[in-house]
C-alpha cells in the first residue's frame, strides 16, 4: 500500500461524487441509485485509485441493472469499513465475477478486498469493497 498518496475521504460525499456520472445512464435505464454510506465514515486512501475501484463496482451495478434499485451501504467491521453495492439479478453476479481481475488488484493496492454474493432466494447479489477507516 503506497503511503506518499493517502488522503482522508468522506466516503459519502465521494460516492456521491460518483454517482453524479452513472446518473444519466441510471435514467435511462430507469433504475435508482441510493447512496445509504454513513456520511461520518471516512477512509484513508488513494483517491484516485479508490474511485477507479468504486466507479467500476457502480458503473457495472448500473449495466446490468434495469428498472430496479442499486444500494450503496456502509457496515462497520472492527477497524473496517465494507462497502457494499446491492442489486436485484444474476447478470451482475456473472459480469462482476468474469471481469474484476484489474479492479481486484486495484483494490489490493490500497490493502482492500472485494467480494461478490448471489443470493438464489432474494435474486439479489452484492459485491462488497473493504478497507481500513480513517484513523
Amino acid at each position: 500500500m503506497a503511503t506518499d498518496l493517502i488522503t482522508t475521504i468522506s466516503l459519502h460525499r465521494f460516492v456521491d461524487d460518483l454517482m453524479t456520472g452513472l446518473l444519466p445512464r441510471a435514467v435511462s435505464r430507469k433504475t435508482l441509485i441510493i447512496n445509504q454510506i454513513d456520511r461520518s465514515i471516512e477512509v484513508g486512501s488513494d483517491e484516485n485509485l479508490l474511485a477507479y475501484v468504486l466507479w467500476n463496482l457502480l458503473d457495472k451495478a448500473v449495466d446490468c441493472t434495469q428498472n430496479e434499485c442499486i444500494h450503496i451501504e456502509s457496515v462497520r467491521v472492527d477497524d473496517s469499513i465494507m462497502i457494499r453495492v446491492r442489486n436485484a439479478g444474476i447478470y451482475f453476479y456473472r459480469s462482476c465475477a468474469n471481469c474484476f481481475r484489474q479492479v481486484q488488484h486495484a483494490a489490493e493496492k490500497i490493502g482492500a478486498t472485494i467480494s461478490i454474493d448471489y443470493d438464489s432466494v432474494e435474486t439479489c447479489t452484492t459485491v462488497a469493497l473493504t478497507l481500513r477507516c480513517a484513523a
